[in-house]
């Protein structure tokens, strides 16, 4: 079973909505297990344990949130157990910035995970459109990681 994780901050609950889209998309894929977990609540080791992970966060002076960086940095020590896999992120915030989605898919780029898709900005309360993108985005994610589990050499 491909283990798919969906880690996400959320205070008004924008970002705990698209979230659970991802989360449901990743679900329509046979042989995939997902958990969601909100950051304050993941480890490290549910870093390590997955097969993909998507990341998500609003968008907060521009950046991403202080606890979703304090998660990196306690995941720095073991980001080569980490490379190679897949991931994705997703935010969402008052205007129509990218800039936390830029601090979330640098990092992906620094721990050596493979971005699977473009990540998705949400403006505000997310609509249908925005919803059934992070599905979309769920199921990419979710397909990529039996791909990618499929071609790891065997031990």
């Amino acid at each position: 079973m491909v283990q798919v994780l969906v880690l996400y901050y959320s205070r008004t609950g924008n970002t705990e909505a698209l979230a659970n889209a991802i989360a449901d998309g990743s679900r329509q894929v046979e042989g995939v297990l997902v958990t969601i977990k909100r950051i304050d609540y993941a480890t490290v080791q549910d870093f390590i344990s997955c097969d993909a992970v998507a990341f998500g966060s609003p968008n907060y002076f521009g950046y991403m949130a202080g606890i979703m960086k304090d998660f990196f940095d306690k995941a720095w020590s073991v980001r080569i157990n980490v490379a190679g896999k897949v991931a994705a992120a997703f935010t969402s915030g008052g205007g129509n910035s990218n800039s936390a989605l830029v601090s979330l898919e640098n990092v992906i780029g620094y721990f050596k995970l493979e971005k699977v898709a473009e990540g998705i900005v949400s403006v505000r309360k997310p609509n249908e459109q925005d919803l059934k993108k992070c599905k979309d985005l769920g199921r990419k994610l979710a397909e990529s990681a039996i791909d990618n589990v499929k071609a790891a050499p065997k031990a």
